[in-house]
């Protein structure tokens, strides 16, 4: 079976489960002290079984890398930690001292570096997959009351290396294929506060990496993606008064309105729809066909200018033989199209809004 080159399915998610972790605590002023959590952990289990199933999942949507270079030692211990199950623990030491090393001399928060094996089950068996992340320490502050001579009274503590359930806290993570089965070696994120969304170079060096893919062919594809996938839908997928086309122009519109792409947002903007039911039915098919194509869950920085430009314009062309040409979305160039029943069946009126108007049709 060729590699696949989507993120992991849905119904591989449903599947994917940790089976051992291990804390290594990261303290930017004394080298890295161990404290160990070295027990089977089913997901969904336990008093941080949720918190790590969330971790895990989104990790699984992180940008597709592949390991490059002929020194490549983060793959290779990833190797060792999956085959050597009784070394896990000074493995897994290996890799954090790895990870600590490459960041020497440079700002990282105070926190931990988890180091996991995981495993999703796939149409070709088992596949075991090593989890990466570092959580930031976040303060908080805790109380308790007390009773005493008919007075209730709050104790406020202070407390500065929690680790707290909120995705910000996650400053970078990892997941790593060591097998064939996926074409990307690596899905791998960041918390880049800022700046694109591009992995910092001591990160990459870490892990030692290359994107499998760039933005300009990302961008291409998550645009002809829309495009193949809108054509396909059925007359019961689509509001009254739209056409495939339109999605397409909304990709498109996207691309040229944001700087980096985000799946969750990309999806929301081409699918509209104020039918609650059937909006959320076709979100959920285009993000399982954007999975498919290797597009869902990746961050890139978008190309508009690489999409050619017969995809990116819209083009109307009335009996008259009168051209409307724009790229992008209509609702983006004020460009209606309604029903005209009054001008027989079938018949459209086409309203365009202008601030001003040029050309030498008007002198």
């Amino acid at each position: 079976m060729p590699a696949k080159q989507s993120h992991l399915s849905a119904t591989e998610l449903q599947t994917l489960r940790l089976t051992r972790v291990i804390f290594h605590v990261w303290n930017p002023v004394q080298d890295p002290v161990l404290t160990l959590l070295d027990v089977e952990v089913s997901l969904g289990s336990g008093t941080y079984g949720p918190f790590f199933e969330e971790r895990l999942k989104a990790a699984s949507r992180g940008t597709q890398f592949k390991f490059s270079g002929e020194h490549r030692p983060t793959s290779e211990l990833c190797q060792r930690l999956i085959e050597e199950t009784e070394n896990f623990v000074p493995i897994s030491k290996e890799l954090a001292s790895a990870f600590s090393s490459h960041h020497r001399g440079r700002q990282m928060a105070a926190g931990v570096i988890i180091i996991a094996l995981a495993e999703v089950a796939t149409a070709e068996g088992t596949l075991p997959l090593v989890f990466i992340l570092k959580l930031d320490h976040r303060p908080v502050l805790t109380y308790s009351l007390t009773k005493g001579g008919g007075d209730v009274r709050a104790q406020i503590d202070h407390v500065l290396d929690a680790l707290v359930e909120d995705k910000a806290a996650v400053q970078r993570s990892a997941l790593i294929d060591v097998s064939t089965h996926f074409l990307w070696d690596v899905l791998a994120a960041e918390r880049n506060e800022g700046v694109a969304p591009e992995l910092r170079q001591f990160f990459k060096a870490f892990l030692s990496v290359e994107p499998r893919e760039d933005a300009s062919l990302l961008t291409r594809r998550a645009v002809t993606t829309v495009g193949t996938w809108a054509r396909a839908l059925s007359s019961d997928d689509i509001p009254d008064g739209e056409v495939a086309a339109e999605y397409r122009g909304r990709a498109v519109q996207y691309m040229l309105d944001h700087a980096d792409f985000d799946s969750d947002e990309f999806i929301s903007t081409v699918v509209r729809d104020e039918n609650p039911e059937r909006r959320e039915r076709v979100k959920s098919s285009l993000r399982e066909q954007l999975r498919e194509s290797g597009i869902e869950g990746q961050v890139f920085q978008t190309r508009p200018n690489s999409v050619p430009t017969a995809e990116r314009r819209t083009k109307i062309v009335t009996d008259a033989g009168v051209q409307i040409i724009f790229e992008g979305d209509r609702e983006t160039h004020r460009v209606e199209v309604l029903d005209d029943p009054e001008h027989g069946s079938g018949a459209k009126k086409i309203i365009i809004r202008a601030r001003s108007l040029t050309g030498d049709g008007l002198v």
